[in-house]
């Protein structure tokens, strides 16, 4: 049973021996339920035509994206994360969730994108990423901004991180500050973080 989300999922090996990477539905369909309730994983999908009901859920998550970026200040973005925020929309990768939904990574600036999460969050991984779109979006999501997960786990199922990874499906952020030029274009990801942590663990990028 373990063998199709693993054949899904990337792996790596290490002084604790092997770990995994996979979305959070991956894992639930692997281990089940149960074993991921324990783990404090919780999944469930969201359809667009429930999207609308979830606004609270997503107001809880920007909660907790503002709680995960606290203590970030001006400091953590360098002179070279600066000179880069002036191609904000540059696209560095694309990945698709399972209903197909185009979803990329933009270079962006110290408010959403790439360098926004990268350094801060310790999320180096264009693979961490793609893992966590690799699924239908969770609750908590609306019709323009998408919520995914991933998890880094051994082989025995333990869960070492918890990614949470935040897409804006629109193409302007929600405080209309960014926009791009073709409407029917994609902000994409806006933030990335590990849960609880205000950065993930370095065996995270090694997957």
């Amino acid at each position: 049973m373990q063998a199709s989300a693993v054949d899904n999922s990337t792996e790596a090996s290490g002084e604790a021996g092997q770990l995994f990477l996979a979305s959070n539905e991956q894992y639930v369909q692997t281990f089940g339920a149960l074993k991921a309730t324990q783990q404090g994983l919780t999944y469930e999908a969201v359809a667009d035509s429930d999207a609308v009901a979830d606004s609270a859920a997503a107001d809880d998550t920007d909660k907790a994206i503002a709680a995960a970026d606290s203590g970030l200040g001006e400091s953590a973005a360098t002179a070279d994360d600066d000179a880069a925020s002036s191609h904000w929309s540059v696209v560095k990768f694309v990945a698709h969730d399972k209903d197909g939904r185009y979803i990329p990574t933009r270079q962006g600036n110290r408010s959403f994108g790439w360098v926004h999460f990268s350094g801060p969050h310790n999320i180096h991984s264009e693979k961490v990423i793609k893992a966590a779109v690799n699924e239908h979006p969770e609750r908590g999501s609306t019709k323009t901004r998408k919520v995914y997960g991933a998890v880094l786990y051994d082989t025995l199922g333990i869960i070492l991180a918890k990614v949470k990874v935040i897409a804006q499906y629109h193409w302007e952020t929600s405080d209309h500050k960014y926009k791009l030029a073709d409407n029917s274009d994609k902000i994409g990801v806006i933030t990335a973080f590990c849960q609880g942590v205000n950065k993930c663990p370095d065996a995270l990028n090694r997957v």
